[in-house]
């Protein structure tokens, strides 16, 4: 189920953020600097990699802070595998007509080589996570920043924590009617290129590009970017400050959350902070 909420993507936009993805976070009161960082949830596994300045600079921090902690005990884990699942023992064929239907059963058999099985399994999903089970299964081996942060942090023993609950991440996709959900899995297949030329812009650090292709893919849902974007964003800017004044920490999340007027980036220097883009070294 982690793949699955790892599927708020990369959105990002302005010029003087392009082509940068690592920063870093001088605090107030003098201590060691921490670093933000953007990532793409999902990427194809031969295209993932870890530059030389972003291991540098994750070494360097005690704690690392992503979305959310993703070191949950099990308890957590059943209560939001159980918010993926269609209530009322339903199924996406109870939620979609026979024509949409018919199309997504076409489109996971045929190009994601999904089986029979596994699809009769997905169908009791959420459309949100049918989307990315889905892209999970066409890209076949994949890896992702935040599950790899997570795992260099248990091996050093660092500490980690989230910028916001599980929960609270589970209510922002919920809002989402399940009828928008659906609006939303059919656009992923009736434009199939979207997520090739996203992870395309990704890799060359275009992050203009990134943006320009998110707003103009959201404008027949105009909460999106104000519901998964800014919102979260200006909940998250206490919760960094107070972090980075106790210590270094590696904080990743989502690229689209940093540019903008509302991104990370700006809310936390008008909070006051010097943030300062690191050309990576490979």
């Amino acid at each position: 189920m982690k793949q699955y909420l790892l599927w708020f993507l990369f959105i990002s936009s302005v010029a003087n953020v392009r082509g940068q993805l690592l920063y870093t976070i001088q605090p107030k009161n003098g201590n060691s600097i921490s670093y933000l960082y953007g990532t793409i949830h999902m990427m194809p596994e031969g295209q993932f990699q870890l530059s030389s300045s972003l291991l540098e600079a994750f070494e360097s921090c005690s704690t690392l802070a992503m979305e959310v902690d993703l070191n949950m005990d099990f308890s957590a884990k059943i209560a939001m595998a159980q918010q993926t699942i269609l209530p009322d023992g339903k199924t996406l064929k109870d939620i979609t007509t026979p024509e949409q239907y018919t199309k997504i059963v076409r489109y996971c058999l045929d190009s994601c080589g999904m089986s029979k099985k596994k699809l009769k399994r997905y169908s009791r999903i959420k459309p949100f996570f049918f989307s990315s089970a889905m892209l999970q299964d066409q890209l076949k081996e994949t890896k992702s920043y935040e599950l790899e942060f997570q795992k260099m942090a248990e091996k050093r023993k660092k500490s980690t924590m989230g910028l916001e609950s599980i929960q609270v991440q589970m209510e922002t996709i919920n809002a989402v009617s399940l009828e928008d959900q659906v609006s939303m899995l059919l656009d992923g297949i009736n434009q199939p290129q979207q997520y090739e030329g996203m992870l395309q812009a990704y890799l060359a650090e275009d992050l203009d590009g990134l943006y320009q292709d998110i707003v103009s893919e959201s404008e027949g849902f105009p909460n999106f970017i104000e519901d998964f974007l800014n919102r979260r964003n200006r909940n998250w800017i206490p919760v960094i400050s107070s972090q980075v004044e106790r210590g270094a920490t590696f904080i990743a999340v989502g690229a689209g959350h940093l540019p903008g007027e509302q991104g990370v980036i700006s809310l936390l220097r008008n909070a006051g902070y010097t943030i300062t883009p690191v050309v990576q070294k490979k």
